[in-house]
């Protein structure tokens, strides 16, 4: 009995997934630090600092229509420096747009826009807007579970001259679930 009652419960999200198309959609990815690397080459582990940690990022979406989803994201970053390590974490609503769902490939692109939270080691917290762009995205494989790769940037500016983020996460990579 608790076996036939684990494979029910194993093939749920796949039985779903068959008989309607997936509403929810839930990703996990990482993203590069190219443009951190540039601004903070101290954090480097050549120049003495502890590295970088890559753009973590959690999102959700719900499917209105067939080209339009929204949901929100949550992103997080950490720069570690030999005097100081600074940490940010973005929160935004999201929108997306799929041009083309085929059987093993999904082409989209989307746009968010939150808050950022800029914090240190020493005490520091700052906040500024953020702009999220996915110029364009494709997820890859058949099923509800899916490979993403995404081409886009985020943007955070608290003033003129103080820039957080200017074009941070240009590539991401993820893991999708949709059911």
């Amino acid at each position: 009995m608790r076996k036939t009652f684990l494979v029910i419960l194993l093939m749920l999200p796949l039985s779903l997934w068959a008989g309607n198309p997936p509403k929810h959609h839930l990703r996990l990815g990482w993203g590069d630090m190219l443009y951190e690397s540039l601004v903070f080459p101290s954090a480097s582990k050549a120049r003495g600092g502890n590295g970088y940690s890559g753009h973590l990022f959690a999102g959700y979406q719900y499917q209105l229509t067939e080209v339009v989803s929204v949901g929100g994201q949550l992103d997080y970053e950490a720069i570690r420096c030999r005097d100081m390590n600074n940490y940010d974490l973005v929160l935004m609503p999201t929108v997306r747009f799929t041009y083309l769902d085929g059987e093993w490939a999904e082409l989209h692109s989307g746009l968010g826009a939150g808050i950022l939270a800029a914090f240190d080691n020493q005490g520091g917290l700052e906040m500024a807007p953020a702009l999220d762009l996915n110029f364009v995205g494709v997820q890859l494989g058949q099923g509800p579970l899916r490979i993403g790769l995404d081409l886009g940037c985020m943007i955070s500016l608290m003033s003129a001259h103080k820039i957080y983020l200017m074009g941070a996460r240009l590539l991401s990579v993820s893991l999708n679930y949709s059911f």
